[in-house]
């Protein structure tokens, strides 16, 4: 194992994923439940690209991703699909109706059953009723063919030849007729049916909605998901956020043994000659696997990710020449409930102008409306969003932030409310809160280019096989994401990572995931209003009140719990997880830092640092119960919340003198870092039992056993009473390390060592409090494993 110094990783992987949204984390999940060793690698301090929220002053804001597809019983069910394979359960929020589109002062709601969608449409459009029963009539028959005979759960790209041989034959007319609505537009299929421009407007803005191209642009074969699916396979939002569908995903993963790492940037996919073999991050750092699956944008990949000089030239002005999605400018507000008329649906659409794609196209998003989780009482979360197609600047640009960008960004959202307001009178008055993320912004934090939330159009000429597939040209390297053959959008998204992660398990010559029938459903839809049960700050920790107190954490941007903790333990990281049910993903990013996780939960109490420096205390006065909830994972998450994994020896030899906090700390991680260790007593080393006497036994008991590792060799029979004693271990080790707090040396020059040794001796200066030794002993044992010296001999010491 690595030990660096704020996570533990493997020295190598099977598979390392780079980018955890829907797409990455889908395939990670998915080969750890096959059984490889996997890392999945973000930026973000959270899985779930697009698809993630974030918190304010008790309040739940969805980043990007309101409303998803792919939960339902029939229909595109990728979701059902994956969280069924996944073994995960998970609460839905099945929306009771679709969405309202106000387009030109008229209003036409997308009911769920189809028939009483056509007539509305009908009293729109009366010119061409008939047209309109036509239509879906014949979309109706594509449907079936596409998604209801051949349920689709990997890209057509990445079909097996049992899949593609099933495929064809459970209806060959139609495949081949759908290979040739691949090369014609939607707008050829429209002009079959209509006849006058209104309701072809009508059709171009909801493929804009879609699929962010017009009509003219969008490959025919996509009509029958795009104005079918959501009144057969229905539209969903999971209960509490739309983090919960990648937090839950991340239990899976982490359950099945994978690693994530966080709050780090792969700067380049590392290639040798045509075989990709690792990742570097930002900080030099490098990373080795057997495979890399990209879930990344394709301009992201091909001349960043993956250098110019590995790329053919063609192939690289082929990714550069792509056409984006439009970009788009988002607003989170919190608004008073009386903002909105009490008709309002969660999914409301404006058109101002139907014959063009503008700023003005405008979309309301308020699942608080259905989820009274995200807001307080008598508050409603609204997210609006548009597109925008003003000139912003790259993040890393000067003027980003400049003058000129802040008054641009205050302009355009002064423009969006005026079109609110329009709709809802008195909107602007009863704003509490409000966030605006330009293009920049959804750049800077999702490093969607540009702002293009979509990655490439999916139009004709650039659509589907014509995009990356999950196979790329690289040995070992693999590609998911709303760049590849399935397009956009969260259902197309996960789609492309079953590919991925199909593709990983062919070339292992392992079995791939299919459709199959499941002898258990984990969707679970919830009763609405969706609301959890009630919390009080004294309730005891329990597993049904644990969620629900992990829940007060906040997700601050810049936590300063993790600067308080001496062990810089990932508190809002593992509340997060807690707040998912992610009892064993909790425990173990603790360790990460910190194994004596149980022990400081008891020793720290509620006046722990990190709860001084929390943020909640500004907002109610009292903290969320971080000590007491770091307590409760680590003694519920047993044996199954430590991380232990591959610790092969690097021939590293240690002593770690005294049998404290800080010694066991470092023994701990020199051992899982692959040395071995010898722990001798010193003379004069009681701290450690006297701390114990006040601490609750069985909790020393279990953090012990989980640290107690095959490297680690403990001399009880052997004490170190002089500095004559540690000089002496310097002849048999790499290093040494004196632990107590009761030595003084007067300098280093007392210790000398053989000529042609590197030697390490480190002198514990004294800890105020457990966590402090537990951060001393994690530093000196990552100093010296750092070092990676060799054994000069067998150690004197053997165990009794």
């Amino acid at each position: 194992m690595r030990i660096l110094r704020d996570c533990v990783l493997r020295d190598r992987y099977d598979v390392i994923v780079v980018g955890a949204g829907l797409g990455g984390i889908t395939s990670a999940s998915l080969l750890a439940k096959r059984g490889l060793s996997v890392l999945l690698i973000d930026r973000q301090d959270k899985p779930g690209g697009s698809c993630t929220s974030f918190k304010r002053d008790d309040v739940v804001f969805d980043v990007g991703t309101a409303m998803i597809y792919g939960f339902g019983e029939t229909g595109f069910k990728p979701f059902r699909f994956i969280m069924n394979e996944l073994e995960e359960p998970i609460d839905i929020v099945a929306q009771p109706t679709l969405a309202r589109m106000t387009i030109e002062g008229k209003k036409v709601v997308f009911w769920p059953e189809l028939e009483r969608f056509e007539d509305e449409l009908g009293e729109m459009f009366p010119e061409e009723r008939q047209g309109i029963r036509d239509f879906y009539h014949d979309l109706y028959g594509m449907y079936t063919n596409i998604v209801l005979r051949n349920e689709v759960i990997v890209p057509p790209s990445e079909f097996s030849p049992r899949q593609g041989l099933r495929s064809l034959l459970s209806s060959p007319i139609a495949m081949l007729r759908m290979r040739k609505l691949l090369t014609i537009s939607v707008q050829s299929l429209l002009d079959k049916y209509f006849h006058t421009k209104p309701i072809i407007d009508f059709f171009d803005k909801l493929c804009s909605a879609y699929d962010y191209c017009t009509a003219a642009e969008t490959p025919a074969v996509l009509a029958a998901t795009m104005f079918l699916d959501n009144h057969i396979g229905g539209v969903y939002y999971p209960a509490g956020g739309a983090q919960n569908l990648p937090s839950t995903m991340e239990k899976s993963f982490e359950r099945d043994g994978g690693h994530v790492l966080y709050r780090r940037y792969v700067d380049e996919i590392l290639i040798h000659g045509d075989t990709a073999y690792g990742v570097r991050l930002a900080d030099g750092t490098e990373l080795r696997a057997d495979r890399i699956i990209a879930d990344a944008t394709v301009w992201n990949v091909y001349g960043k990710l993956v250098r110019p000089e590995h790329i053919d030239p063609e192939r690289l002005a082929w990714a550069r020449h792509l056409i984006p999605t439009f970009p788009s400018m988002t607003m989170y507000m919190v608004v008073d409930a009386a903002a909105l008329p009490a008709d309002t649906f969660p999914w409301e659409i404006f058109i101002e102008n139907r014959a063009v794609i503008d700023s003005s196209d405008l979309t309301l998003y308020t699942n608080s409306l259905v989820d009274r989780t995200l807001a307080p009482d008598g508050q409603l979360v609204v997210m609006a969003i548009a597109p925008n197609m003003l000139t912003w600047p790259s993040p890393e640009s000067p003027g980003y932030r400049s003058e000129a960008y802040e008054q641009q960004k205050n302009q355009e959202a002064d423009r969006t409310l005026a079109q609110i307001e329009a709709h809802f009178p008195g909107f602007r008055s009863h704003i509490r809160t409000l966030i605006v993320a330009t293009p920049t912004t959804i750049e800077r934090y999702l490093l969607k280019n540009g702002g293009a939330v979509g990655g490439p159009k999916n139009m004709l000429g650039q659509q589907m096989l014509n995009r990356l597939h999950a196979r790329s040209e690289w040995k070992n390297l693999y590609f998911c994401g709303d760049s590849t053959v399935m397009g956009t959008g969260a259902p197309a998204a996960a789609v492309s990572g079953v590919g991925a992660a199909n593709m990983v398990l062919r070339d292992l010559h392992m079995r791939g995931y299919d459709r199959r029938t499941f002898a258990r459903q984990y969707i679970h839809f919830v009763t609405l209003p969706y609301e959890r049960p009630g919390y009080q700050a004294d309730d005891p920790i329990t597993v049904a009140t644990a969620p629900l107190a992990a829940a007060q954490c906040q997700w601050c941007e810049k936590p300063n719990c993790i600067a308080a903790c001496p062990a810089h333990v990932d508190v809002p990281g593992f509340l997060r997880r807690l707040e998912a049910g992610n009892v064993v993903g909790a425990a173990r990013t603790i360790r990460q830092t910190n194994p004596l996780g149980e022990v400081c939960g008891t020793a720290c109490g509620p006046d722990a640092p990190c709860q001084r420096a929390c943020y909640r205390v500004s907002l109610t006065g009292t903290s969320v119960r971080i000590a007491e909830l770091q307590r409760w994972a680590c003694e519920n998450a047993g044996a199954r919340g430590w991380t232990h994994g591959d610790m092969a020896s690097h021939r590293l030899h240690v002593a770690v003198v005294c049998g404290g906090p800080a010694a066991l700390t470092a023994a701990y991680y020199l051992a899982l870092g692959g040395a071995t260790v010898d722990v001798v007593a010193a003379e004069e080393s009681n701290d450690w039992q006297r701390a114990c006497a006040a601490l609750p036994e069985e909790a020393v008991k279990r953090d012990l056993a989980g640290m107690t590792l095959p490297g680690i060799h403990v001399h009880s029979g052997t004490q170190v009473k002089s500095v004559q004693d540690i000089q002496d271990l310097t002849r048999d080790h790499d290093a040494v390390y004196v632990a107590g707090t009761s030595w003084h040396v007067p300098g280093d020059e007392m210790i000398s060592f053989p000529p042609g040794w590197l030697r390490s001796v480190e002198f514990n200066q004294g800890a105020a409090t457990i966590v402090e030794a537990v951060a001393e002993g994690r530093r000196v044992a990552v100093e010296i494993l750092t070092q990676r010296v060799p054994t000069p001999r067998k150690s004197a010491y053997t165990e009794p």
